[in-house]
């Protein structure tokens, strides 16, 4: 007789589910801000309520779209909530990084453009060292013996140009 009501409730509240997914669905997503987490909210209050031992008196009373809304708006913004620690605060986590890493990735194109603004005011023969140096990866004895010029003379010249960058910028 218990696993027969059991079955009922569930066949109600399916049958409540196939009638109502979608106002459910638009529910979430305007719970959420359109948030990609919307249908996954939606689904974790479907379960919670499907264990709950008032179910059928929930979905006689007509209360359950009410119910299953207030479930959704406890969890997304409760931030001791479960649903909140599983999900929301790793998205938000994983939408922060992303964030930091935009704002690193568009810091080091500043640099760069500053710092190839502080060489371009260098004489010819100083940015031409620099360039060889840095672009062309060549230590001072590489360099020396590709250009004649003396390992000592470059070493004086690239840390003229380092203290000229950190100068500037």
């Amino acid at each position: 007789m218990i696993i027969e009501k059991t079955f009922t409730y569930i066949l109600d509240f399916n049958q409540y589910l196939i009638n109502d997914y979608d106002e459910l669905v638009k529910a979430s997503y305007k719970i959420t801000g359109s948030n990609e987490l919307s249908i996954d909210l939606l689904h974790y209050a479907i379960e919670e309520v499907t264990y709950k031992s008032n179910l059928q008196s929930i979905i006689d009373s007509g209360g359950m779209r009410f119910y299953l809304i207030r479930i959704m708006i406890t969890q997304w913004r409760s931030q001791t909530g479960p649903f909140y620690k599983a999900f929301v605060k790793q998205s938000d986590t994983l939408e922060l990084h992303n964030v930091e890493n935009n704002i690193e990735i568009e810091q080091e194109k500043l640099d760069v453009d500053r710092v190839n603004l502080i060489i371009s005011e260098l004489p010819w023969y100083d940015k031409q060292l620099w360039e060889l140096y840095v672009e062309g990866g060549y230590n001072y004895t590489e360099l020396s013996k590709a250009t004649g010029i003396p390992r000592t003379s470059i070493g004086l010249t690239i840390n003229r140009v380092r203290k000229h960058i950190k100068k500037n910028l």
